[in-house]
């Protein structure tokens, strides 16, 4: 399949800055919380940063494989379209499992409990990429790696979906568009959650994970459906339209407004970012903030890594109270705790992205999909888009 899509630069550091905000999310969760939820609720809701990653990977598919499946779906088509999406996302997939595998069970091993994090009969759920279908009782293994596997199964689908949108213009928009509301709500308010019972949010994971992450799939490809209306667009990629949103996230977060409006907004975002020219577009091509959007994936999957040990009993000094989220420690102290972590996390991830992600991603397009240079193929995954 030939790729001529233009490169949509402003996307990438979104991806870096939304997956150190999970970091951070899961840095107060297991480590040290020094932001209290009584002043902000905004790294309380930053779980949900994991959606606009469902978003961007939605609308940056369409973009990149839209017009090669608008008319037809054929087998080498499909098939180099999912080498191209394993070698993307399993390599480093794998890679962490095995790490995690020999890292907690051998070298740092503690109490397994049958439908605990490091179930045994969850190791297959994991490598078959099935752990955000409620198969297990509890999350497994790499915890955020549900989300891997909610995006391999939306791939599966996507160019079926294209099909439709190629095919059948707005007759698709109302369908897709019907599904998301579908979806969204019966998370929030029907599906029997099975560790969140009191509803109203779509932090579902390994229960309805994959039906989260197909909801968020489709709404980014909904959006690029807007990326397409160029009079549109005039207004949407404005500066000021990225000020005004800007503003109205951070209020959401901060106030834990409900997770469908949180949704919305992700949905305008990146349709600004995708969209604007200006001084946005000058601050968002920074080397360094591209350099993380570039190594976002790996931020995401090796957190676990630094995580982990509090679970196993590791406790930062100045800590107070026992159990997750309850571990509280004062401002300065906690801010200083959870910049190291993250600037440890940025240099784990920098090692896996050029020793592990890189490498493996270049070697499956050259093995199996006779790419020359792997870095051809397009990157958009889940925290990753296409570079041409």
């Amino acid at each position: 399949m030939q790729h001529n899509a233009r490169y949509l630069s402003n996307l990438t550091p979104l991806r870096g800055i939304a997956a150190l905000l999970v970091a951070v999310f899961h840095f107060e969760m297991v480590a040290a919380r020094f932001v209290p939820a009584t002043q902000t609720l905004f790294f309380e809701k930053s779980y949900i940063m994991v959606d606009l990653f469902f978003i961007m990977s939605g609308f940056i598919m369409l973009h990149v494989y839209g017009e090669g499946f608008a008319k037809a779906v054929t087998r080498e088509g499909f098939r180099k379209f999912l080498v191209a999406r394993f070698a993307r996302i399993y390599p480093l997939h794998i890679f962490t499992l095995l790490l995690m595998i020999l890292c907690f069970t051998v070298l740092m091993p503690g109490p397994t409990m049958p439908d605990g994090i490091e179930n045994p009969a969850a190791i297959p759920t994991n490598i078959f990429l099935l752990q955000s279908f409620g198969i297990h009782k509890l999350y497994s293994w790499n915890i955020p790696a549900w989300s891997i596997s909610a995006e391999w199964w939306a791939y599966m689908i996507f160019p079926f979906l294209a099909l439709f949108t190629g095919r059948k213009k707005w007759l698709s928009a109302i369908v897709l568009f019907c599904v998301v509301v579908a979806a969204y709500g019966y998370i929030m308010y029907l599906a029997p959650r099975k560790n969140n019972p009191l509803h109203n949010n779509i932090n579902t994971t390994f229960d309805y994970g994959y039906l989260r992450g197909l909801a968020g799939f489709i709404s980014g490809m909904l959006v690029y459906g807007l990326y397409r209306w160029a009079s549109f667009n005039k207004v949407a990629g404005k500066d000021l339209a990225t000020l005004l949103i800007g503003i109205l996230l951070v209020a959401a977060l901060h106030s834990g407004a409900n997770d469908g409006l949180i949704v919305i907004l992700f949905a305008a975002l990146v349709l600004n970012f995708a969209t604007n020219t200006g001084y946005l577009h000058k601050i968002c091509n920074n080397r360094v903030l591209q350099y993380l959007g570039d190594i976002s994936y790996s931020i995401y999957l090796m957190q676990i890594f630094l995580q982990e040990p509090f679970s196993k009993g590791l406790r930062l000094p100045g800590t107070i109270g026992v159990g997750r989220g309850k571990q509280n420690i004062a401002f300065a102290d906690g801010a200083l705790y959870c910049v190291a972590y993250l600037l440890a996390l940025v240099a784990i991830s920098s090692l896996t992205y050029y020793f592990v992600e890189r490498p493996c991603r270049r070697f499956i397009n050259r093995k199996w999909n006779g790419e020359n240079k792997g870095e051809t193929m397009p990157q958009a995954v889940i925290l990753t888009q296409p570079r041409s």
